[in-house]
């Protein structure tokens, strides 16, 4: 990996924070607690292929904002690492998400369709490890051959 040239404008930028940054902190106050246990509605802002780090499996990193009913605006990250064994689990997360392939090899072109997406999550804490879980859409539009409140007579 090459070093960056010290007339890089961005280095230098960076410089001028070195002895404030040996004086800072992280914050420990707890202002950014964790995104409490719980169902949210959220939007899907990046979905991605890439390998995990430790063994190089393809897994699908999806980033998903959360747009209520609490923790606004704040940025939950689903992964669903890419197995013999989970290759069901990816097809209900896809379902569930409304992507739909006839190949998973077509995923990694398809994975940008998924961007802007409404997707409703559920946040679960086991054991102190946490996870992120689609669910199933509400069914509320005719033009999918699904009936709605409005086309039941009674």
């Amino acid at each position: 990996m090459a070093l960056p040239a010290q007339s890089d404008p961005t280095v230098g930028d960076l410089a001028r924070f070195d002895e404030d940054w040996t004086k800072a902190a992280a914050p420990s106050d707890g202002s950014h607690p964790d995104v409490p246990d719980g169902i949210y509605d959220a939007v899907i802002e990046d979905a991605q292929l890439t390998e995990t780090v430790s063994t190089g499996r393809p897994i699908v990193v999806w980033k998903l904002r959360i747009r209520g009913p609490q923790a606004v605006d704040r940025v939950v990250t689903k992964n669903r690492v890419i197995t013999e064994n989970t290759l069901q689990y990816l097809r209900e997360d896809l379902d569930k998400c409304r992507l739909a392939v006839a190949r998973l090899s077509e995923l990694p072109a398809r994975l940008g369709e998924l961007v802007g997406r409404p997707i409703g999550i559920e946040k679960r804490t086991k054991d102190g490890r946490s996870n992120i879980y689609f669910r199933w859409q509400q069914a509320n539009r005719t033009d999918q051959g699904i009936i709605t409140d409005d086309d039941v007579p009674f």
